[in-house]
C-alpha cells in the first residue's frame, strides 16, 4: 500500500511535465477513452515517466556496476557508457508505455468484433419480434456477448440519465476503435433519423459484416499459407539441401567447408 501511495505522490509531482506531454499529443486523451482507461491522462503519463525513469536508472546502474567494479574502468568511462544507455532505456520505455494505450484500444476493438455479428443477430431477432430498439439494447447489454455487451450497457446507462438515443449511440461509436462497430452505429443512427426500417438496416449490416469477416479469413488463410511455405523452406529445405549443395560446390571449387562455416550456415537459417 505504501508503494502505491509513493507512486501516486510522485505522479502528482510530475503533473506539470505530464500536462506538457498531453498537450503535445492531442489525440492521446481520445485514445485513452477508446481503451476504457479510467484514469486521467496526466496521471497515466506521469506513471509512464516514473516507470521509465526507474527502468532507465536500474539499467544504467547495472551497466555502471559491471564497468566500474567488474571491468575496473575509470569513473568517467563507466558513467559515459551507463548514462547514455540509461537515457536510451528511459526514452524507449516512455514511448512504448505511451503507445501501449493504442495497443489496449486495438485489443478492445478485437474483442468487440469477435462477438459483434452474434449480438446484432440477437438485436435483429428481438426487433423482428416487436421489441423496441431500447429494450433490445438492454437485453443485449445483459447478455454474454463480451465487450459488445459492455458497450451497449454504457449506451443504455447514458440513455437512462436523459441522453437522447442518437447521442448515446454517437458516443459509443466515437469511443471505439472498432471500424465495424462504428459503421454499424452510424448506419443505425442514419436509419433512426430517416425513419426507415430497423429490421432491413440490421439485416444489411449483418450481411456486410459477415462478408467482410469471410474475406478477412480468406485473406488470412492465404497469408498464412505463404508464411508456412517460407517456414518450411528455411526450416527444412534450405538447411538440408543447402548444406549438401554447399559441400558439393565446395569440393568443385576447392573450398573447404569447416565446422565453423557449417554452424554459421545453420545459425543463419535459424534466424531467417
Amino acid at each position: 500500500m505504501s508503494i502505491v501511495i509513493i507512486h501516486k505522490n510522485i505522479t502528482k509531482s510530475l503533473r506539470g511535465i505530464s500536462n506538457i506531454f498531453v498537450k503535445l499529443m492531442p489525440g492521446f486523451t481520445y485514445e485513452m477513452r477508446k481503451a476504457d482507461l479510467e484514469i486521467e491522462p496526466h496521471a497515466y503519463v506521469g506513471g509512464c515517466l516514473f516507470t521509465a525513469f526507474i527502468s532507465g536508472f536500474f539499467f544504467s546502474g547495472i551497466i555502471f556496476f559491471l564497468n566500474y567494479f567488474i571491468k575496473a574502468k575509470t569513473l568517467f568511462d563507466s558513467l559515459s557508457i551507463a548514462l547514455p544507455l540509461g537515457i536510451g532505456v528511459f526514452v524507449v520505455f516512455t514511448l512504448f508505455l505511451l503507445y501501449y494505450v493504442k495497443i489496449l484500444a486495438g485489443k478492445k476493438a478485437e474483442r468487440i468484433e469477435k462477438s459483434l455479428v452474434f449480438a446484432l443477430k440477437d438485436l435483429l431477432l428481438q426487433i423482428s419480434s416487436g421489441v423496441s430498439l431500447y429494450d433490445a439494447m438492454v437485453n443485449v447489454s445483459k447478455s454474454r456477448y463480451g465487450q459488445v455487451s459492455k458497450e451497449f450497457d454504457k449506451a443504455v446507462r447514458f440513455i437512462n440519465t436523459g441522453t437522447p438515443m442518437e447521442k448515446a449511440l454517437e458516443k459509443m461509436a466515437s469511443e471505439s476503435k472498432s471500424e465495424y462497430l462504428r459503421r454499424t452505429v452510424w448506419q443505425l443512427m442514419n436509419t433512426l433519423k430517416a425513419g426507415a426500417s430497423l429490421k432491413t438496416a440490421l439485416q444489411t449490416i449483418i450481411d456486410e459484416l459477415t462478408l467482410n469477416q469471410r474475406d478477412k479469413i480468406l485473406s488470412y488463410a492465404r497469408e498464412l499459407n505463404l508464411w508456412t511455405l517460407l517456414y518450411m523452406l528455411f526450416a527444412v529445405a534450405v538447411p538440408t539441401i543447402g548444406a549438401v549443395m554447399l559441400v558439393i560446390l565446395g569440393s568443385f571449387v576447392g573450398f573447404s567447408i569447416t565446422k565453423g562455416t557449417f554452424i554459421s550456415f545453420i545459425v543463419i537459417c535459424f534466424f531467417i
